[in-house]
């Protein structure tokens, strides 16, 4: 009798530990897209605009549950509506999957001034870095981590799968007397370089910095530049300068206009969804040969919907519309 007494008593105990356990432990789904969900094969991944919501106010705002796929040719122009709204998108042949960024706090901002940091796998899974912000593309950079640019402004180096800073790169304000917020950066092939870019109110504006990521050296390359990126070879940069899309050599000398843009004939309507959202990102192909960006695709661009995507060979500097309704591609490598 005793004996059959402790047996019961000893099931009750553990079917008591196994309710304590279920009732206290957070609840947790993973968070994916449904069974069967694929990320389509293609040349260029870019943030496509084609979602709308009416706007605070009346009107309609543009928002962006689209992440669009499409070939160098224009070709196999695929469209991926998501679960969250997926800014900047990245495609990482290394990671397998779409690093993004987001901010569930205003749905109408085209790009939201800092959101935490997404992965999306090629079967649809998520993980979500929510301690880490990031105000656009996030880059891998070789045989380190991943590279970011935090909505305070600060380049940082994290870990993504642990979501924690490894190392801050440049921290603003800096000891190396950079006096504005760095907007954009771009590693090098090498892993041993980054390309970034600041912009200020000083009497030089805007400037390009070249800096050794593991010394901390810094090295101004260009006055009046931004949104720069490195070639393959690290041997030139792309960027934004007034007149329109530049490449030049990684030191900033032969310097040449490659693709002339009239910023003049963007409308200031689309700044009521984001800062500068018309500015291009001029990104390498993996060959070296061309240049992927959005621009304004007519004279007068009142809506978001106006950007397209274009390609440009930076030899010949013939351009080539690439797909309507379309911002911040970047070649898949």
């Amino acid at each position: 009798m005793k004996k059959g007494i402790e047996i019961t008593l000893t099931i009750l105990a553990v079917v008591l530990v196994v309710a304590c356990a279920l009732f206290f432990a957070p609840a947790f789904t993973p968070d994916r897209e449904p069974a069967g969900f694929s990320l389509p094969k293609a040349d260029i991944i870019y943030q496509a605009l084609n979602n709308q919501l009416d706007a605070p106010g009346g009107g309609i705002a543009e928002s962006n549950n689209l992440i669009g796929f499409v070939n160098a040719d224009g070709t196999g122009n695929t469209l991926v509506k998501l679960k969250y709204r997926a800014y900047q998108p990245v495609f990482s042949l290394e990671a397998g999957g779409v690093f993004f960024h987001n901010n569930e706090s205003n749905p109408y901002l085209l790009v939201p001034q800092g959101g935490q940091t997404y992965f999306l796998s090629k079967s649809g899974t998520y993980e979500i870095c929510t301690q880490l912000y990031a105000e656009g593309f996030v880059f891998r950079v070789e045989g380190t981590g991943y590279l970011l640019v935090s909505d305070g402004g600060d380049i940082e180096l994290a870990n993504m799968k642990t979501c924690k800073v490894i190392k801050r790169l440049v921290e603003i304000p800096n000891p190396g007397g950079l006096g504005g917020l760095v907007d954009s950066a771009y590693p090098s092939s090498s892993g041993k370089i980054v390309v970034f870019s600041e912009s200020s109110f000083a009497p030089r504006h805007d400037m390009i910095y070249i800096m050794d990521i593991g010394t901390g050296v810094i090295q101004e390359v260009l006055q009046g530049g931004y949104n720069a990126s490195f070639s393959p070879n690290d041997q030139r940069i792309a960027y934004v300068g007034d007149a329109g899309i530049y490449v030049a050599n990684a030191d900033g000398t032969r310097n040449k206009l490659i693709v002339r843009i009239d910023f003049s004939s963007y409308s200031e309507s689309a700044d009521i969804y984001a800062d500068s959202v018309e500015t291009p990102y001029p990104f390498w192909s993996s060959d070296g040969t061309a240049l992927v960006y959005h621009k304004c695709n007519n004279e007068d661009c009142q809506d978001l919907s106006d950007f397209s995507i274009y390609k440009v060979d930076v030899n010949s500097g013939v351009e080539q519309k690439i797909v309507d309704g379309g911002m911040y591609p970047v070649w898949i490598k």
